[in-house]
Parts: C-alpha cells; structure tokens; sequence
C-alpha cells in the first residue's frame, strides 16, 4: 500500500520510505559524480587488463634480456677527409694617378726688322718723282707656341697565374680497439721447484731400472705423496 504526494510516494511502512530515500539519494549522487566514477572504473578496468608483475618477476625479465645468444659490439674508426677550399689572400691593387712633371725644350725663334737704308739710285731706271708716293713695310716676330699630344707609352695587364703545391696534413684519429678478458686455460702450478725435483728422481728412477733391467713402475700420486713425506723428513 503506498500514498503519492506530490514528487514524493509514501508506503504505510516509515522503514520502507526511509529506505526508497536513501536509494533516491544515491542515484542523484552517481549522477552528480558521474565523470568520477567513469574514470575509477575506467582505471580498474585497466588494471585488470594489465599483467600481473611482481618484483622478482621483472628482475627475471630483465635477466633474460640481457642473456641473449648473440650480442654484438660495434666497431667502428675515424676516417680523414682532406678536401680544399678558396679563401681571399693578398690583393693587388693598380691605379693609374696623374703627375705634373715639368720639363724644358729649346726652341729656335726668328725676328724680322725693317731697315731703312739709303743709296744712289741707277740711272738706267725710271721712277715717277715729284709725286707723294707712301711705301709701308712691317717687321715680324716669331713666338713659341705650345702644344700637347697623348701618346701610349706602355699597357698593364692584370691576369692569374695558378700554381700547384703539395703539402702534408698530419692528425689523429680515433678507432675502436677490443679489450677481451678470457678466463685462463693454463694449468696453475704452484711450487714449481719441488715439482721440477720430482721429475728428476723420475728420470732418475728410470735410468736405474734400466741398468738393472727392471720393469719401471709409474709412481702414482699417492706413491708421490708418501716419497715427498719421507724426504721431508
């Protein structure tokens, strides 16, 4: 039996409306704090597809990696490229200027004067006299005069003679070496004295079977030990 009021539905029962209130309380929070959620369950859902590591296990994936049948180590060395290029040197520069230089030259000039002389006339002949008669005549001088000319004296030419020369370039370069450390294949021997007095009385032994004509018996290593005690003794 429930009782509608408004928004609101009542049941005969205070525990049961508590409860449906509750639950309304609960969905108005989920749906307020819905990008929350979403992001929560998205992380857990990651998690979950993510695999299970622990620290052991990323030491043994870690070890396995680098145990790996072939490992290579590069080697490589520095090569020396010589190659040339222009740079500017000197410069030769040629600039024509004009100089004043003074010079002299001797020249040879000529002067006219009038001269008026008198003499007895020749009969032989015939002038007209008693008339006014005037006879001008004019002297003259020479006088220096001065020119210039231009003459080409000589030509400049400005050209590029190349050269070859040989010249050494000396520099380092680098390369890779190897360094391999192997574990040693040598047998250790220590006391190497005691061991060189046992193989002489070896062959000392077998020198003496074989004056008498004895089978020699190859002394084992704890016939070796016990013969090593006694001389110790």
């Amino acid at each position: 039996m429930s009782l509608t009021s408004g928004n609101e539905t009542r049941t005969a029962f205070p525990i049961f409306d508590m409860m449906l209130q509750m639950q309304r309380i609960g969905f108005q929070a989920m749906s307020v704090y819905k990008p929350v959620a979403s992001a929560f369950l998205d992380a857990a859902k990651g998690a979950e597809r993510a695999p299970a590591t622990s620290l052991f296990g990323t030491a043994a994936g870690r070890i396995a990696g680098d145990t790996k049948a072939e490992q290579v180590v590069a080697i490589g060395e520095e090569v020396l490229n010589v190659g040339t290029r222009t740079v500017p040197g000197k410069t030769t520069r040629v600039r024509r200027v004009v100089v004043e230089t003074p010079v002299q030259q001797e020249v040879t000039l000529h002067t006219e004067t009038v001269v008026v002389e008198r003499r007895k006339p020749n009969a032989g002949i015939g002038q007209d006299v008693l008339t006014e008669v005037t006879v001008e005549m004019s002297d003259s001088n020479e006088v220096p005069v001065v020119s210039k000319s231009v003459h080409l004296v000589e030509e400049v030419l400005l050209r590029k003679e190349v050269t070859a020369r040989t010249e050494t370039i000396r520099d380092t370069v680098k390369r890779d070496t190897l360094e391999i450390e192997e574990p040693s294949q040598l047998p250790v021997v220590f006391n190497a004295a005691k061991h060189q007095d046992d193989r002489r009385r070896d062959e000392k032994r077998v020198s003496e079977a074989q004056d008498k004509k004895q089978p020699v018996v190859p002394m084992t290593g704890e016939v070796k030990a016990a013969e090593q005690k006694r001389t110790q003794q």
